[in-house]
């Protein structure tokens, strides 16, 4: 991307990770492994492989990006941004190449690139290279489906400071002549704000799974959190088919989306690997001038901590992204794109090691501190007041370094922001030990920048490292931040290590109904037939609230899609109560949009409150649809709470 300069970064990789008892499931990045040149003429003295000499073969003497995906045929497609020629001149705003190479080990070789003339590759998206108007059309993700093609792309209105850019709108463009000609559709757009700058999807990354495309999206620029939208794959060009994950639902209104993971995040990537059967996301945290990796079980989460990919300090190669190559996708070897500033303007094919780790299901990035590079930005953590991170001290609990904050007056914390998911259990825990002087400090959970406390611990003189534990529900909020802080009385310290952050077990959102604040159902419930909430009616089973549906004839059901990992028993549970007429009631789980259904049992008139189980396996499903209803024979009802699934 023209003028994107970020801090030069060592290209010094290194194996760093943290390690946090649990189950085996999530994964982190080891041996990286630089392995050719993708685009440009080697530099003096480069000795790396470089299989596609685009400067002679089709003018191309610099560019980046390279967002790989399956054309189908055997074939991918890989899109690159702004293209400067041989002779260093920008002169193309993104370029297109197709390769059918499955070996990677000696590079990435192209079979062609798309054409404009013989030996020149075509700016298959026009821009109008104005300032302030069009500077640039840049590719952000691309996807197949059947024998059409797509693009989502961005409309840079001009270049902002380093990592920062403004963009008109983002877009999505289309092929049916196999990548030769584009159209850019006229409705399937999202407008930024050109006051505020803040639309969630300016940028994407998609993955295709269970017969949606799921997008991902971030902000114009490098440090916008990660947003998700998703849509059937056959209505890619409907702008109204589009649904965004609110946190525990889908919505069509775009602005009520919230994240799934928060950044500092720019360039992004996202696959789903069938060997740890884990979704993988890679971009750029410029505040830790490295490319981070996150995994996640369920394409909505709960996506782990950042785990460093690509490090990086202060004098080195400025790389900024790294796309994940499909051929990955079923194996313990990622390879990916990565695009450099230094020393010069072009893109790179890497590898890595995968492995099984033990961080599991938590969600804070960094959480012993080990991966936190001298920096002026401490990043993911932050400090109030004075503090900073002990390298190699001595001081910490585990591993060679520790977070503290350290005054003599006011209060001092270092704290992280995280998203969660609204209305949800969660487990926070750390290690803190303290000054024999400190009377207040505190370990907790807090709506970011100021907000209330949500729940905390207060603690005075630590002499040891003890585990604070804090459980809290985290009520509308979906992002929360934690924190360890003091405030000081003199010479007052803290030290604080081993963080972590898990979600509860229960997968179920609104699971009581008592977040429902109207009698319809709201996401992520909704309904077949007559269904909704009663709201303060004496009726529930614990709490204000509980559903129910009700009518003289048909079906009639209250439904959640909840997401699961393929191939895993779960179990269904809820409290239900019908009138005693009912005689064909049924709880249960199945595919979405009336597929088959996975496991059910029947009921019948239940007079009282009645918990019923139902023990499922989930297929190769990452969603699967829960419904208690029933078949109306005159005026029929049943009520149901305190809705549980829980993987077994």
């Amino acid at each position: 991307m023209k003028r994107k300069l970020i801090a030069k970064i060592a290209f010094v990789f290194l194996l760093v990770s943290t390690v946090f008892v649990g189950s085996t499931q999530a994964v982190s990045p080891s041996n990286i492994q630089m392995i050719a040149r993708v685009t440009g003429p080697a530099s003096p003295g480069e000795t790396l492989p470089n299989p596609n000499q685009t400067h002679t073969r089709w003018d191309i003497g610099g560019t980046d990006l390279g967002i790989i995906w399956d054309k189908g045929g055997g074939e991918y497609f890989i899109a690159f941004g702004d293209t400067n020629n041989a002779a260093g001149q920008w002169n193309r705003s993104n370029v297109l190449a197709v390769s059918s190479d499955t070996n990677l080990e000696d590079g990435l070789t192209f079979s062609r690139m798309i054409e404009s003339h013989p030996g020149f590759a075509k700016e298959i998206l026009y821009s109008k290279k104005i300032n302030n108007d069009e500077m640039t059309v840049i590719p952000t993700a691309g996807v197949t489906v059947g024998n059409r093609h797509y693009i989502h792309y961005m409309s840079v209105n001009h270049w902002g400071a380093a990592g920062r850019w403004y963009t008109n709108y983002s877009g999505i463009a289309y092929s049916d002549d196999n990548g030769q000609n584009w159209i850019k559709h006229p409705t399937a757009r999202w407008h930024n704000n050109k006051t505020a700058w803040d639309n969630k999807f300016q940028m994407a990354a998609f993955v295709k799974k269970d017969g949606f495309v799921y997008m991902y999206g971030t902000p114009n620029g490098r440090f916008g959190n990660i947003h998700l939208a998703r849509v059937p794959e056959q209505q890619l060009l409907n702008i109204g088919a589009y649904r965004y994950w609110n946190g525990n639902g889908w919505v069509a209104d775009q602005t009520a989306a919230q994240p799934v993971a928060i950044g500092v995040a720019g360039e992004m990537s996202v696959a789903y690997n069938t060997h740890f059967n884990r979704f993988i996301m890679t971009y750029l945290n410029e505040d830790r001038r490295s490319i981070v990796m996150r995994d996640a079980p369920t394409p909505v989460g709960p996506w782990s901590g950042e785990k460093i990919l690509v490090p990086g300090n202060l004098t080195g190669l400025g790389q900024y992204n790294a796309f994940m190559h499909p051929l990955s996708n079923n194996s313990s070897t990622l390879y990916f794109i990565m695009s450099t500033w230094h020393p010069d303007y072009n893109t790179r094919l890497l590898k890595v090691d995968l492995n099984d780790d033990q961080i599991s299901d938590n969600i804070i990035s960094a959480p012993g501190f080990e991966t936190q590079g001298d920096t002026p930005i401490m990043a993911p953590w932050y400090i109030q007041g004075s503090g900073g991170i002990d390298r190699d001290l001595g001081n910490a609990r585990t591993g060679n370094n520790n977070g503290f904050v350290y005054n003599d007056t006011g209060w001092n914390a270092i704290k992280q922001k995280v998203a969660v998911q609204p209305y949800t259990n969660y487990t926070l825990k750390g290690w803190v030990r303290s000054s024999d002087n400190n009377t207040e400090g505190y370990f907790g959970v807090r709506v970011p920048d100021g907000g209330p406390v949500i729940k905390e611990n207060k603690y005075g003189t630590l002499s040891d490292y003890t585990e604070q534990v804090v459980t809290f529900n985290s009520g509308p909020n979906a992002i929360v931040e934690i924190y360890n802080g003091v405030w000081a009385d003199g010479e007052t310290w803290s030290q604080l290590d081993d963080v972590s952050l898990v979600r509860e077990s229960n997968l179920v959102g609104h699971s009581s109904f008592e977040e429902q604040d109207t009698l319809t159902l709201t996401a992520p419930w909704y309904s077949n037939g007559y269904a909704g909430v009663d709201r303060n009616l004496g009726y529930a089973y614990t709490g204000e609230n509980n559903g129910f549906a009700r009518y003289d004839s048909g079906w009639n059901a209250i439904k959640q899609e909840v997401f699961v990992e393929p191939n895993q028993n779960y179990t269904l549970s809820a409290w239900i109560k019908t009138s005693a007429n009912n005689t064909d009631g049924y709880f249960g789980a199945r595919l979405l949009n009336n597929g088959p259904i996975l496991k059910e049992t029947q009921f019948s008139s239940l007079g009282e409150y009645t918990k019923l189980n139902v023990t499922f396996n989930s297929g190769n499903n990452h969603s699967v649809e829960l419904f208690a209803g029933m078949w109306a024979n005159g005026d029929t009802w049943i009520q149901v709470d305190d809705v549980s699934v829980v993987k077994n």
